[in-house]
């Protein structure tokens, strides 16, 4: 059975980093109002480095960590809910900001959850033969479409990338669980030249029980248990949702990594970023099994059973 797995992981984060005193200031607010609320402490602000800077340094530390020659590369796709220009994508940007002759560059607007779109779509070129590698990235610098004065997306979003590389095996479980949900998209939106715009009691809604509605069909189809599983590697929007889906799983919160605390929430970068983390301090072996699960803009919600 032809499949896939990951070779290597990489993560950048601007070297700018603002903690939560300074959002205390500005809007007048006792000293751990944020952090309970939302688990978050730190967040990444990027000030010159641009959303392909971002996204080439995390490939090119993934490269490293995947020991392969760039030019093994057969595919770029990245996804992204900040990018601000139609021609070229960034993916384009990325091959050349890492000199790769030939590849197929492709750039993902899906909301939140867009890496694991991105994702799946390159397992299903991989597993159709038209390529063998893949560079997918999430990358995000949300802080040019904040409103500063937005209490409710100022403090819990930040800048960051994460990359992964993937390439064709045998033999390893895979399977992917995606949804759209269009007509409930105004709850997380942000037009051309204009600020992001959340309804945060909706989002927390939608989070919760959408994902594990999710998660769970995605076990049944694959006749899996949730016990069967070592990690649940969740999008990292806020503590509280993080806390009640692994409530409603049942499953404790160790089963899932938690970093959104120093990073906060990075969109489309948070999942890879886990990954890095997960692979890095070897939290994860060969042949375990594992879930991504993504969810935000769009609607778009979707969860991936990976076997290591």
């Amino acid at each position: 059975m032809k499949s896939i797995k990951i070779l290597g992981n990489g993560t950048y984060l601007p070297q700018n980093k603002i903690d939560n005193k300074y959002f205390n200031t500005k809007f007048n607010l006792e000293e751990n109002w944020i952090e309970k609320r939302t688990g978050i402490k730190n967040r990444h602000i990027a000030k010159s480095e641009s959303l392909e800077n971002l996204a080439t340094e995390a490939a090119k530390k993934a490269i490293e960590n995947a020991q392969i020659d760039k030019e093994e590369i057969d595919m770029i796709i990245i996804a992204t809910t900040s990018t601000s220009k139609i021609m070229p994508g960034i993916s384009y940007l990325v091959q050349k900001n890492l000199d790769i002759e030939k590849c197929m560059c492709l750039d993902i607007l899906a909301g939140c959850s867009g890496y694991i779109n991105a994702f799946d779509i390159a397992q299903k070129y991989i597993i159709a033969g038209s390529i063998k590698t893949a560079l997918i990235i999430g990358a995000e610098v949300l802080s040019k479409y904040i409103d500063e004065n937005d209490i409710n997306t100022a403090v819990i979003l930040g800048d960051g990338a994460g990359a992964t590389i993937i390439t064709a095996t045998e033999n390893k479980q895979y399977a992917s669980y995606i949804e759209s949900i269009g007509q409930e998209g105004e709850m997380l939106t942000c037009n051309n030249n204009e600020k992001l715009y959340m309804d945060g009691k909706k989002v927390y809604k939608f989070a919760v029980m959408k994902t594990v509605e999710n998660i769970e069909k995605l076990l049944e189809k694959n006749n899996l248990k949730i016990e069967d599983i070592k990690y649940v590697v969740m999008h990292q929007s806020n503590l509280r949702i993080i806390e009640n889906i692994c409530k409603k799983l049942n499953i404790p919160k160790e089963k899932t990594y938690i970093n959104l605390n120093n990073i906060g929430n990075t969109f489309c970068a948070s999942i890879p970023i886990v990954l890095e983390k997960l692979f890095s301090q070897k939290l994860v072996k060969e042949n375990d099994k594992i879930i991504l699960l993504g969810y935000g803009g769009g609607l778009n919600l979707g969860s991936i059973l990976l076997e290591l």
